[in-house]
Formats: structure tokens, C-alpha cells, sequence
């Protein structure tokens, strides 16, 4: 997500694709419309993945006394979900003692579902349509789990057929089955048969963000990569979802509108939408490639690419394919620093995404507004961005990721104090300014680790090892979910937890991870094997400083 400077051969031959790109044009106007509208894929998965932060959230309920009639329960109810339990004056004669004989948000001894059980917030969820309460309190979480781990199924999944037919089909097929799914997904008979479609429609988002990512990518210049995953409309997506949420109370409307809307959307711009170029060439299909190459040379004011550049461009790189042996997951772990290496850094990632996704959806459960916080927790993703960028180049990787990490841990483990001191109510916005802190760090953290994935292992195995690193991640997303079931025991327990595991990532990475600032990377395992830590150990670039070959590096947190 750096600047990247152009190690194209912009003015001689073309001998990478990437150069071929950069002869039309780089990233100009229909490269930069290209790239917006596909990135409206990270809108749609926005969408799916933050939306059981409301149609999970649990209402408010209560069991009154068999003789009360609805009129008695309002009186003593107010009907929305942002007030707090009013007792208003009434004849005591009448109806005795009111609080007691009002069992609210409470289960039986059974635990277990009282009779007569009514919703008073002004809201409906999953969790009022199946009473998803008392025994069943756990149901909600276990379908967001169901959801992030159909994340990770798809980005494997799809990500190959996008490989075997294209970009643009396997898009637009992950899109549109995405809308379908979570659209049916509102008929659900019972919630074990949402919780599978839920898990479906996150396995479309899962590869869609891998698809999108990739397709991106590939209609921009070398210079311009680093901007694919730092522009996105993620943000843009939680907050007209949280708007919608805020204005529409009722889950089936919302999912409704987030399901088919956006579908509708894409699909308007399809004839828009070209596929992959560089897909198409190295498929053999070099005229359709020379097609769409041509409109964006002539659509940026730049001379076209010849064909037999572009076939040149293709047979290198299959050359180059051609001579690379085969590496596997077990070459990260060739030698005990590579070792160390990787499993600290999976370990980072399993952490990272555990507090990310975790403080994202354990939303209602901290105090003040719902639909505030979602929106500020999603818009502090903003400038911790931009900075890292900054710092990243300006004190380097391994400062700037402890430093933010060590920010968001001590930020998240405060709200214990807060607890020890009894003062929760008091200092209830407290509560959620230190929950942004540390999203914020652990966000800005994230960016920096993603640097060290790719930073740190050598060319021949750099797509494994950052793959290895996000499947990581992907399983904290997966284990996030399960950790606002520690609010039912204590409500700071979940950032107490959150805040540890972070401060001990924090410190683990400082002690264990080299500077890779203005160092090249490594290229082959044996230049890996004799270097160690300290004066001796590998010489790493700076990102967006060529490397032998032209390549750069591009990151994302998804």
C-alpha cells in the first residue's frame, strides 16, 4: 500500500506484462474507472460480512406477569431499543410491586424462554424471529462463525475458477449468486437453514475479494499498484449499511435491499467492464487482449502496443514459469529463522483479525449508540491508513508495527481499569473511545505486518508464505465471533482478552522481526538459509523500490 517507483521498461521493449500496461498508459482515466467500478465488489462484501452486527443484534424483551395486559407492559416499557428501562408513577395498589413482577431480559432457572415472551426494542433480528435467547443465546454467534468460515472456503474456491474462466464471468457469477443467496436467505424456515446460506453467501464475498483484488491489479501500471486495497469502498459500504440499519428497523427490508440493490448495480455496467487482458494473453486469446489493450491506449492519448510486443511479453513470463522449480508449504519451514519467521507472523495475523473482526462485531455490546459506533469504528480505518503509509517508509516497518500494536493493545486492555474502578456508567464513552484506539491501531498494525508477509520471504515462495499468513488471519475471523460470548460473563472480558493477545503479538514481533526498510528482497531460499538476524541478516527493499525483476508488492486487509 506504498508508492511504488516505475521499474517498467516504459521507454524499451516490453519483457513483463506489466510493462505492456504501462505503454498504454499506466493508470489513466479508463484504468482509474475500471478500477473504481470493479472495487465496488468490496461495497457488496462490506456489506455481508458486518451485517450480522445488526440482524444478529439481540432485542429487548420481557416476561411480564400472566394477568398483564400489552397496555401494562408499554407503561412500564418505553418502546425504543436506545432508551433505558422507565418506571413511570402508577398506582402501587393496583400493581404492586411492578419491577419485580417484570422479568426483564432474564430466562427462567431452566434457562429457558419464559411464556408470554415479548420484544418491546424497535428493532427485529434473527433473534426475535427464532428466539434466539436464553438456551439459544449462542445460535447468533455460531452463524457469524458459519459466515467468516465460508470466507475462507471461498477465497479458495473461487479464486481457482476465476484462474480456469476468467475474471470478469467468475466476478460477476460471485456477485450475483451473492445477492440470490442472502436474498433467499430471508425465507429460512428455522435458523439452522439461514446459518448454511449465510455461509454460501460469505463463501461468494470470499472469493470475491480475492477476484476483485487480483482483477484490479491487473489493468494497473507497476508504479500504480500499490494503490489496489489502499482505495476501496468498504468504508462507503458500512456506513450506507449502518445508515439503512438506523433508518429501516427491520432485518428481512435491510437484507432485502443490501442483497439485490448492489447485484442490480454491477450489472449495469457490464458491457463497461473488460476482462482481464493479461488474463486473456496468457490464455493464448492475444487478439481479444490486443482489443481491449488498444481502447485503453487510444482512451489515455498513448500510442497501442504492437503484437508482437505483447507475445513477447507472454512468452517470458511462461518461460520464466517454465524454469521455476515447484515449491510447496513446507519450504517456509526449511530452515529454523524461516521457521520463526512464519509462525510468529501467523501467529500476528491470527491475533490481528481476531481483534479487528472481533471489536467490529461485538459492536452492540459496547456502550452507547449502535449505529454511531459501527459508523466511527469503520471510519478510523481512514487515517490510520494514510499514516502507516507515512511511517512505514519513514521509520520503517518493524517501529511502525509495534508501535500502533502496542497503542491498540494498552487502548483495548484499559477498559479493565475502567471495570476495576466501578465507574463503567460514568465512563461508558470511555469505554468506547478505547475501543476505536485500538481498532485504529490494530488496523494501522495490520497494514505494517502485511509489509513483513510479503517483505520477508524470498521471491520463489512469496505468494505461499503471504497465503499462509492469510489463512491464519482468515482463522482468527473465523474464531472472532465466539469471543462475544464472554460478554454474558462479564462485559470488559472480551477486550481484556483482545488486549493482552495484542500486546504480547506486539512485543513478540519487535523481538523477533528484522527492518526490511531500503533493503532488496531476497530472491531464492539459499540467500534466505546464510543470513540471520542482526548485522548478517537479509538485505530487504523498501516497497516501491524496484526490484530485479519489476515486481511489486501489493497488499490488502480484507
Amino acid at each position: 500500500m506504498q508508492q511504488a517507483s516505475d521499474s517498467g521498461n516504459t521507454y524499451g521493449e516490453p519483457t513483463r506484462f506489466e510493462h505492456v500496461i504501462d505503454r498504454v498508459g499506466g493508470f489513466g482515466r479508463r484504468q482509474f474507472a475500471i478500477f473504481m467500478l470493479i472495487n465496488f465488489g468490496d461495497f457488496i462484501t462490506s456489506t455481508t460480512i458486518m451485517g450480522p452486527v445488526f440482524f444478529g443484534a439481540t432485542p429487548r424483551w420481557t416476561c411480564p406477569a400472566s394477568n398483564w395486559t400489552n397496555e401494562t407492559t408499554h407503561v412500564l416499557l418505553p418502546d425504543s431499543s436506545t432508551q433505558s428501562l422507565i418506571m413511570y408513577s402508577f398506582n402501587e395498589t393496583a400493581f404492586g410491586d411492578a419491577k419485580e413482577m417484570l422479568q426483564h431480559d432474564s430466562c427462567t432457572d431452566n434457562n429457558e424462554v419464559c411464556s408470554g415472551l415479548q420484544y418491546v426494542s424497535d428493532f427485529t433480528s434473527i433473534v426475535s424471529e427464532w428466539d434466539l435467547i436464553c438456551g439459544q443465546k449462542f445460535v447468533s454467534s455460531i452463524i457469524t462463525t458459519l459466515q467468516m468460515a465460508g470466507l475462507l472456503v471461498g477465497a479458495f474456491v473461487i479464486s481457482q475458477l476465476a484462474d480456469s474462466f476468467g475474471r470478469k464471468p467468475v466476478w460477476y457469477a460471485a456477485v450475483t449468486l451473492s445477492g440470490i443467496i442472502s436474498f433467499s436467505s430471508t425465507f429460512s424456515p428455522g435458523w439452522q437453514v439461514f446459518g448454511a446460506m449465510r455461509f454460501f453467501t460469505a463463501m461468494c464475498s470470499g472469493g470475491l475479494i480475492i477476484v476483485n483484488f487480483v482483477w484490479a491489479l491487473e489493468f494497473c501500471g507497476t508504479k500504480w499498484r500499490t494503490l489496489n486495497g489502499a482505495i476501496g469502498l468498504w468504508v462507503v459500504g458500512v456506513l450506507l449499511l449502518t445508515l439503512l440499519a438506523y433508518t429501516i428497523r427491520d432485518w428481512k427490508i435491510i437484507m432485502y435491499i443490501t442483497s439485490l440493490t448492489p447485484s442490480l448495480i454491477s450489472w449495469s455496467f457490464f458491457r463497461f467492464l473488460p476482462e482481464s487482458p493479461r488474463w486473456l494473453a496468457m490464455k493464448g486469446r492475444l487478439e481479444e487482449a490486443k482489443c481491449i489493450l488498444d481502447a485503453i491506449a487510444k482512451n489515455n492519448k498513448k500510442e497501442p502496443v504492437e503484437m508482437s510486443q505483447i507475445q513477447k511479453a507472454v512468452e517470458e513470463e511462461k518461460q520464466q514459469a517454465a524454469e521455476e522449480r515447484q515449491y510447496s508449504f513446507w519450504d517456509l519451514f526449511r530452515t529454523p529463522q524461516l521457521s520463526r519467521y512464519n509462525v510468529v507472523l501467523m501467529f500476528i495475523w491470527f491475533v490481528q483479525s481476531s481483534t479487528y473482526y472481533g471489536l467490529s462485531l461485538n459492536v452492540n455490546n459496547m456502550p452507547g449508540n449502535v449505529y454511531t459506533n459501527t459508523a466511527l469504528l469503520a471510519v478510523v480505518d481512514l487515517p490510520v491508513a494514510l499514516s502507516t503509509l507515512y511511517l512505514n517508509n519513514r521509520v520503517g516497518r518493524r517501529i511502525t508495527y509495534f508501535g500502533f500494536m502496542l497503542v491498540g493493545g494498552c487502548a483495548i486492555f484499559s477498559v479493565m481499569f475502567i471495570a476495576i474502578s466501578g465507574q463503567k456508567e460514568s465512563l461508558s464513552t470511555l469505554v468506547t473511545v478505547l475501543a476505536l484506539v485500538g481498532k485504529a491501531g490494530v488496523a494501522a498494525s495490520w497494514i505494517a505486518s502485511s509489509l513483513y508477509a510479503a517483505e520477508l520471504a524470498p521471491t520463489v515462495i512469496r505468494n505461499i508464505a503471504f497465503g499462509t499468513v492469510s489463512i491464519a488471519g482468515r482463522i482468527g475471523g473465523i474464531v472472532a465471533p465466539q469471543f462475544q460470548l464472554l460478554n454474558s460473563i462479564s462485559m470488559e472480558l472480551p477486550y481484556i482478552v483482545f488486549g493482552g493477545l495484542c500486546l504480547a503479538m506486539a512485543f513478540l514481533g519487535l523481538l523477533t522481526l528484522p527492518e526490511t526498510r531500503n533493503r532488496p528482497l531476497p530472491d531464492a531460499l539459499p540467500e534466505w538459509s546464510c543470513c540471520g538476524r542482526g548485522e548478517g541478516h537479509v538485505e530487504l527493499a523498501q516497497i516501491g523500490e524496484a526490484t530485479k525483476d519489476g515486481d511489486q508488492l501489493n497488499l490488502q486487509i480484507s
